[in-house]
């Protein structure tokens, strides 16, 4: 029988941060949120529509996502992040961007978005020239290409799995992961830097392996929204073992 010894001080203590969690997620997504919060930091969830990774389903957790903020915000969050990335790059920049005002102006509380925290982690690590390892089909894929050209990136290679469904691609081992993003890289070495797509790859664990193997900073969704929420918030908190962004100084 395991023990559990509950924290002497008050959850969120020192930061709330509240997730807007798509519905076809199937625990990996809030897992390696609360993995990453550093002592005093608690994440608050809600669920928005979003069953499957295609343009409908991704356009419908658009609609749903102020309904989700305004409940995220009665339990007063510090911040609110639409984590899914492939649903931001679909609305593309500037809608990603109204987004996030129609956030804020509804709840009163400082929201950020997946593809605006990707793109500016990306910017803190200096990477200018990218290769992506994306789960989704042609059509979204395209799309994310066009979101990082706007945002100024220069992408060079791309290698998408044309999946749609979240619970098939959990079932790819962050070892297999590894060896596929590792061949990405070799097919374009002179890139800055690397963006994989997750909450759906489970790649948290070989992050910090791939960027010893390639030289090259690897972001993923997860710790990027992680690394900006806590920015937002303040908390200085280094985390380690998961790839160098959440290591620098914020």
């Amino acid at each position: 029988m395991t023990s559990k010894t509950l924290k002497p001080w008050p959850l969120g203590w020192k930061a709330k941060i509240g997730i807007l969690l798509p519905a076809h997620d199937t625990g990996y997504g809030s897992y390696e949120f609360q993995v990453l919060c550093p002592d005093g930091v608690v994440i608050l969830e809600t669920r928005v529509t979003g069953r499957r990774l295609t343009l409908e389903e991704l356009k419908k957790m658009r609609q749903d996502a102020v309904h989700g903020a305004e409940l995220l915000a009665e339990a007063g969050p510090d911040v609110i992040c639409y984590i899914g990335t492939a649903a931001c790059f679909v609305l593309g920049v500037d809608g990603e961007k109204a987004l996030v005002k129609e956030l804020q102006d509804k709840t009163g509380i400082p929201a950020v978005a997946g593809g605006a925290c990707v793109t500016e982690a990306l910017r803190f690590l200096g990477v200018k020239k990218m290769s992506m390892y994306v789960p989704t089909n042609e059509q979204i894929t395209k799309m994310t290409v066009t979101y990082f050209q706007d945002q100024g990136f220069n992408v060079r290679d791309c290698e998408a799995l044309g999946e749609e469904s979240i619970a098939n691609i959990n079932r790819m081992s962050p070892w297999e992961l590894y060896s596929n993003v590792m061949k990405l890289y070799r097919r374009s070495p002179d890139v800055d830097g690397i963006f994989v797509t997750g909450g759906c790859f489970r790649v948290l664990e070989a992050l910090e392996t791939l960027e010893k193997d390639t030289g090259k900073p690897v972001v993923m969704t997860t710790v990027a929204n992680m690394w900006r929420c806590l920015q937002l918030v303040g908390v200085k908190d280094l985390v380690y073992g998961f790839g160098q962004l959440l290591e620098k100084p914020r």
